[in-house]
């Protein structure tokens, strides 16, 4: 199996294109073509289809999309080629999972299958910005404080002592070090200081900013998670790739991460599907991951909650957990903001999309596009987990069902959502409690979910 070094040697040697040649002549007609012989269809009345036989194509076109088209580096402005035998041989070799966590928090991260009975890997939290570390330790407290979370993210810090943060700058080596010294002490404070954290590190634009965050004594640790992006769409840079080749060489966990666009390069959600689904097998091959987080977007509307964009989530979770054993955590982002009524229709969508068709592990579901600072707290992590749980073992016929309904209730609203609240505006900083009002929103909204058929516990 190829390394990152002959990786590397095919970056400085494959065919020169430039980035417009090869989007315009090489990605886009390679993703039509492909979509086309392939027989990919989009069916909007199914957001989560339960056609097997589909997902199976859709897994043999992502491998013969990654033969034809490789992955673009920028840097070298030429291609990286792959043989179909080295993707089928990565594949092959996957452990089926890797370990995360110290102590009693120590735990397997397994896949799964569609409609699975065994529970999802509960990842919680966000990188959503904080605009103080009060807020942030605050935050994770609160994640660490849901009994069922078996990891965490951490907020990315705007700023360190009045200074925005600037990538590349010694703040960012500050700033990229206070964030995960703040992650460790809140967990501590939750009573579970060996929770993993697996978006290390968000705070961190540049690859010198998530080595010098690395360094033991600030608190990261073997058993935590480091996300390295692929760019959109099919790209890769030397700031990736150094990245990569610092976790690779320390023997981190390494988190592939790809957020393909819905209406971009990708075309719409059948191109989608098919990008979506190559990048999991360019992190078990390029990246060598042990790990995915995975989550496309809408290029117009900037959420994950759209009907198309369900069912992307649904056919790609299907296929890739149906012919692989790579541990895959998907996020959604919603259009709606914290503590309103519509963040709690999306997130329920997309979390009944998720477990029953096979996703590992299960984020929580940004609110607010992932855009307002401050502007996620734990309740909307406790709630995307216990929708997760309750939906697990569903068939995908009667959580396709309940997604429809969903999407009578909010569709037509995606392009008026409400803002919501920030953090401080809905929880107590100092006790950690959310608001009464918000407390029975909460309640509310899971009593109303529960008598659509979700069934809580």
């Amino acid at each position: 199996m190829p390394n990152l070094l002959d990786f590397m040697e095919r970056a400085t040697t494959g065919p020169i294109l430039s980035e417009d040649d090869f989007n315009m002549k090489h990605l886009i007609p390679n993703v039509r073509k492909i979509v086309r012989e392939f027989e990919i269809h989009y069916t909007p009345e199914n957001p989560v289809p339960s056609d097997d036989a589909f997902a199976d194509r859709l897994f043999e076109a992502a491998i013969e999309f990654i033969v034809r088209t490789g992955v673009y580096c920028d840097d070298t402005n030429r291609v990286i080629q792959f043989e179909r035998e080295e993707i089928v041989q990565a594949v092959a070799n996957l452990p089926g999972g890797a370990t995360f966590g110290e102590g009693r928090e120590c735990r397997f991260f397994s896949p799964r299958k569609p409609e699975d009975g065994n529970q999802p890997w509960y990842h919680v939290g966000t990188g959503i910005v904080a605009s103080s570390e009060d807020i942030a330790l605050a935050q994770v407290e609160g994640y660490g404080s849901i009994p069922r979370a078996n990891s965490i993210s951490i907020p990315a810090l705007k700023s360190i002592k009045g200074m925005d943060v600037i990538g590349g700058s010694p703040l960012e080596i500050h700033a990229a070090v206070s964030a995960v010294q703040a992650g460790r002490k809140a967990l501590t404070r939750s009573g579970r200081p060996g929770l993993p954290i697996l978006n290390l590190i968000s705070t961190a634009t540049t690859a010198l900013g998530t080595i010098a965050g690395t360094h033991p004594n600030f608190g990261l640790r073997p058993s935590d998670g480091w996300l390295i992006d692929f760019l959109a769409e099919m790209k890769v840079n030397f700031e990736t790739l150094n990245r990569l080749a610092f976790i690779q060489i320390t023997g981190g966990n390494i988190g592939s991460t790809a957020l393909p666009i819905l209406g971009g390069y990708a075309g719409g959600a059948p191109g989608t599907a098919l990008v979506m689904m190559a990048y999991y097998l360019l992190g078990i091959t390029l990246f060598q991951g042990s790990y995915h987080l995975t989550g496309p977007v809408h290029f117009r509307h900037g959420c994950s909650t759209t009907r198309d964009i369900l069912w992307v989530f649904s056919v790609v979770g299907r296929a890739a957990s149906r012919n692989t054993r790579y541990p895959a955590i998907a996020l959604g982002y919603a259009a709606a903001g914290p503590a309103t009524q519509m963040y709690f229709y999306e997130a329920a969508a997309a979390n009944l999309c998720f477990v029953p068709s096979g996703y590992a592990g299960v984020q929580t579901v940004h609110p607010a596009k992932a855009v307002i600072d401050d502007g996620v707290s734990p309740l909307e992590a406790q709630f995307c987990v216990e929708v997760a749980h309750a939906v697990t073992g569903m068939s995908a016929e009667r959580a396709n069902a309940l997604v429809n309904q969903l999407l009578e209730k909010y569709e037509k609203e995606i392009d008026k959502t409400p803002a919501g609240k920030r953090y401080q505006e809905c929880y107590d900083p100092k006790t950690g409690k959310p608001g009464d009002d918000y407390l029975r929103l909460f309640n509310e909204m899971k009593a109303e979910l529960a008598g659509m058929g979700i069934p809580f516990a």
